[in-house]
């Protein structure tokens, strides 16, 4: 592990709140496992269960290893009226599964997300933590290409 998730922990607890710790830890780790999710809680007093209710709550954070690859599409109204619906069908098609499905062989997992803030670059598509504003089919199925060589 290239960071201290104890240091990421006590630095966001010191200057954050709750969301902006699980998001640090994930960012670190790629997703919130059993065992962060204990140490957070331990951190601020709570018992795991909370600290799981907030994390499972946020389409943004991600609890136990899901795949290799995650892929969000932005299913907000301003994404919806910039053809998001057209990526997702195009994102469903390349990887053969629906969204909120992850592949047989766990290399992706794709999902449909809430509103990403960014809705004068719609549609929006994060992928492995990296934003891709004004997404079309054709970039975002390049992107996935190049993700799984």
């Amino acid at each position: 592990m290239g960071y201290m998730r104890s240091k990421v922990i006590e630095e966001n607890k010191m200057r954050g709140g709750l969301l902006d710790t699980l998001k640090a830890v994930q960012a670190g780790e790629g997703f919130l496992s059993d065992e962060a999710i204990a140490e957070i809680a331990e951190a601020y007093g709570k018992f795991p269960s909370e600290v799981y209710e907030t994390a499972t709550f946020y389409t943004m954070l991600s609890v136990g290893r899901k795949a290799d690859h995650i892929v969000e599409v932005c299913g907000s109204t301003c994404c919806d009226a910039a053809d998001a619906k057209k990526v997702m069908k195009a994102i469903s098609t390349e990887l053969g599964i629906a969204p909120g499905e992850i592949t047989d062989d766990r290399k992706w997992f794709f999902r449909r997300c809430e509103c990403l803030g960014r809705c004068d670059t719609a549609p929006n598509v994060v992928m492995d933590g990296e934003l891709i504003t004004n997404a079309t089919a054709d970039s975002v199925i390049a992107s996935i290409r190049k993700a799984g060589e």
